[in-house]
């Protein structure tokens, strides 16, 4: 009858040794993989911030300048250019008449705060900021406390305080609104979000948050060089910075950047509403 022999020290030894040593290699890969996983979602993440953030941009330009039955925001009496400004205190405002400034729908710098009111929590702001100002696209009813466009094709008048509207006229509420990027996120000072001054009752103006995960913000203003009639005119095909853009834009180009690293999301917006005189 053959003998039957057990596993010797040595080779039990080597059993536990292979066995370990498969656990660490799967353990190792499982926390690679996790890890890959946790990265790509986060990118996934940021990548659809981004796109939220565009989208909210993009409508914002495409109706800044929007003045329901008015053509030219110069027949507009008491903006703030006129010759009698609305005469009613804006609580926030970012300054002498920031809110009713019509002759200007949509201004842009490319980096630092040049308004008179404060950034969120003070922290300086990541990049450009963008100021749009329309009217709302939905017509409203008189409203005490809110700023509204009492309008005809002809001309306009701003009110404050609910006052009925002229035969002929349609009221539509203003909106006036300042994007920027701030440092810091509402409840996290670790993490930046975009943010924006807006109009609301009262009237003041207050600062929201837009998005957190937001980390910078580019803005271009695109030119039209072709001349009138010409094939492509209408159409920007020269970029540039706000401060150095001389000509009248057609479009703007622009850029947020996620707090991720390296991920950025670039669109170009062509103005539905023209440019200010």
């Amino acid at each position: 009858m053959t003998g039957q022999h057990g596993a010797t020290l040595v080779e039990a030894l080597v059993a536990v040794a292979l066995s370990l040593a498969l656990t660490l290699a799967v353990a190792t890969l499982h926390a690679r993989v996790s890890s890959m996983s946790g990265a790509a979602s986060r990118a996934a993440d940021a990548q659809d911030t981004l796109r939220i953030g565009l989208a909210i941009l993009e409508y914002e330009l495409q109706h800044a300048g929007y003045w329901g039955l008015v053509t030219d925001p110069a027949t507009v009496e008491e903006r703030r250019t006129g010759a009698t400004p609305l005469a009613v205190p804006v609580l926030g405002d970012c300054g002498p008449g920031w809110a009713i400034d019509l002759d200007w729908p949509l201004v842009a710098w490319s980096a630092g705060w040049p308004l008179e009111c404060s950034p969120f929590a003070g922290a300086t702001p990541v990049g450009a900021v963008l100021v749009l100002r329309r009217v709302d696209t939905e017509a409203t009813v008189p409203d005490a406390g809110v700023i509204q466009l009492h309008a005809n094709p002809w001309d306009g008048r701003l009110h404050a305080a609910g006052e009925a509207a002229l035969p002929g006229d349609e009221i539509r509420d203003l909106v006036a609104r300042a994007y920027y990027v701030s440092p810091q996120a509402t409840g996290d000072p670790t993490r930046p979000s975009l943010r924006r001054k807006t109009l609301q009752r009262g009237p003041r103006v207050i600062d929201e948050e837009v998005l957190p995960g937001v980390a910078g913000l580019s803005i271009e203003l695109g030119v039209d060089t072709d001349p009138p009639g010409s094939p492509g005119s209408g159409q920007a095909n020269r970029f540039g910075a706000p401060e150095a853009v001389t000509g009248a834009p057609v479009a703007v180009r622009i850029t947020l950047h996620a707090d991720h690293v390296g991920l950025s999301l670039t669109r170009t917006v062509p103005l539905r509403n023209g440019w200010p005189r």
